[in-house]
């Protein structure tokens, strides 16, 4: 069972939120890759990849 805090943040952090958070990801990855380029950035990018795509609703892939 999850904590009390776990089920708090899951509730906090919200689709909007989730998008939010992996375009700034995202945004970050581009920008370091131009400043800074190295392959150390893809590390940046898969979370961001992950987040923003998770926080798309699964109902628009049923809908088939």
């Amino acid at each position: 069972m999850a904590s009390k805090k776990l089920e708090a943040f899951l509730e906090w952090f919200t689709p909007k939120r989730r998008r939010r958070t992996g375009g700034a990801l995202l945004m970050v990855w581009v920008v370091g890759l131009i400043v800074y380029p190295s392959s150390q950035w893809v590390y940046v990018m898969i979370p961001g990849v992950i987040i923003f795509f998770n926080a798309w609703p699964t109902d628009a892939h049923e809908k088939r």
